[in-house]
């Protein structure tokens, strides 16, 4: 398939399983990135378009209504009054920044782990990843897989929140995992264990980069965790 075409073909359908963008993408590396790059965007745009009905809606509106008649009238108050607001504001402002802690990088991770988006990835890899290959994705973080950690069924660049990041889907003895290489500088504040109803998840630093594992099963991630910190070298 020539550049063209391939580049078509990803720009209408970033998640094609058509056979012969598979194959362009397995015998040029150049084209596996560029189709990584674009998948990973299209993820981005999804998981941004997703958004879900608010709870307590209908008070909100009422608050919003609210909050219309107080800007109509807030030019009768007295300027010490519109100070102290101002300062009430920045001090709620300040008060949730400091609070949200890395709730965006969790959720992204979590967004990732979704089955919706893990068949995404699973379509598009017809086989088992190679240690070699993933070494050559590990170049991007200044990394190598000394040893095998298991068998490796997708290994893809995507987005968490804004940080890229390498995401490896591996087969658990009770499942499929998800493991995430992020580089530290961008991850100093993510919890060393997360989880949600679903999921548990585990962080741990290696150097430059900060390794994240999420699955179904505690012990999965365990066992996951304990062959990664002796496999990866930074």
């Amino acid at each position: 398939m020539d550049e063209l075409s391939f580049r078509r073909t990803i720009y209408a359908e970033p998640n094609t399983t058509d056979p012969d963008v598979i194959q362009a993408a397995k015998d040029d590396p150049a084209k596996q990135a560029f189709w990584d790059e674009v998948k990973a965007m299209d993820a981005q745009l999804a998981q941004a378009m997703n958004i879900p009905i608010p709870e307590n809606f209908a008070e909100k509106l009422i608050l919003r209504q609210g909050m219309d008649e107080f800007t109509q009238k807030r030019q009768k108050r007295p300027w010490y009054v519109a100070i102290a607001a101002s300062v009430a504001m920045v001090v709620g402002v300040s008060y949730m920044t400091l609070f949200a802690g890395n709730s965006g990088l969790v959720n992204d991770v979590f967004a990732h782990v979704s089955h919706e988006y893990m068949a995404k990835e699973l379509a598009m890899s017809s086989q088992t990843v190679s240690q070699e290959a993933l070494n050559e994705k590990m170049t991007t973080f200044n990394g190598t897989l000394s040893e095998e950690i298991g068998e490796v069924v997708s290994a893809n660049y995507c987005y968490l929140d804004t940080i890229r990041s390498l995401h490896m889907i591996v087969k658990g003895e009770k499942g499929l995992l998800s493991l995430f290489v992020v580089p530290q500088s961008k991850s100093q504040d993510l919890k060393e264990e997360f989880s949600n109803d679903e999921l548990v998840g585990t962080s741990f630093l290696l150097a430059s980069a900060k390794i994240i594992i999420v699955g179904n099963d505690r012990d999965d991630v365990a066992q996951l965790q304990q062959v990664a910190q002796s496999s990866f070298r930074f």
